[in-house]
């Protein structure tokens, strides 16, 4: 009697489930959301090194002039709408105002206060108010408002959160807090005609925050995807063998 041996069955082919396609999708698309968070950690380790060297992120300096008694940027919301992680007290750290008169012999105030005591003191003060500024290159647009002379010199006022006063260069520092303020420029006089060059900055801790935040998030994304895709994939090919 003779026996035929039997074929060795055919490896049993499995099919590529909607489970592995749906594996394999989510997984890219950590891995892409991955890259995104790269690019924008690697923009905020690029802008970490356009601070100067007291850590200050700066825009000017900008040569300003008005003709009328003041000029003022009414209205600088901090603290506003949008997510609370973006709009705590930290959001812009420290600020600070570099600005020189040149006027000879004029000495220039610079001061913050809350908007609505601004608005109060200038009612009825002829003054420019900033409508609009671009950062690049630092450059104001403004409007101007008809009035009279300041009834009173702007140091003389109470309400200014933060001030300073000076002819040759000078600075002024504020660790800035939510609320609704307003700067203004003036002579220290309170006289017309308005010339100093100026320059703004702030530390923008945000920056590092996002960041961190940006290349921390990559690094998870990357391995979440990765450890979706590559094993979804070679058991895959272990079963086509």
């Amino acid at each position: 009697m003779t026996t035929t041996p039997l074929a060795p069955a055919p490896p049993v082919r499995r099919s590529w489930s909607g489970w592995r396609t749906l594996l394999v999708v989510v997984g890219a698309t950590f891995a892409m959301v991955s890259v995104v968070l790269f690019a924008v950690g690697g923009v905020g380790l690029w802008a970490q090194h356009q601070r100067d060297d007291h850590g200050y992120f700066t825009a000017g300096p900008e040569h300003l002039t008005t003709s009328t008694y003041a000029l003022s940027a009414p209205s600088l919301d901090i603290g506003g709408t949008g997510p609370d992680a973006l709009y705590t007290d930290d959001f812009l750290g420290d600020v600070r105002v570099d600005f020189e008169s040149k006027t000879p012999g004029t000495t220039v105030f610079v001061g913050i206060g809350p908007a609505a005591d601004v608005a109060a003191y200038l009612n009825g003060v002829g003054h420019d108010e900033v409508a609009d500024f671009d950062v690049d290159p630092f450059k104001l647009s403004t409007t101007s408002q008809a009035g009279d002379e300041p009834s009173a010199a702007p140091a003389t006022q109470s309400f200014w959160v933060a001030s300073a006063t000076g002819a040759g260069l000078s600075t002024l520092t504020w660790p800035a807090t939510g609320g609704d303020w307003s700067v203004v420029i003036m002579n220290a006089d309170g006289s017309r005609n308005v010339a100093v060059d100026l320059s703004v900055g702030g530390t923008l801790p945000v920056v590092e925050g996002i960041t961190i935040g940006a290349l921390v998030g990559a690094v998870l994304l990357l391995i979440i995807g990765t450890a979706l895709i590559v094993p979804t994939v070679v058991t895959r090919r272990r079963a086509d063998r």
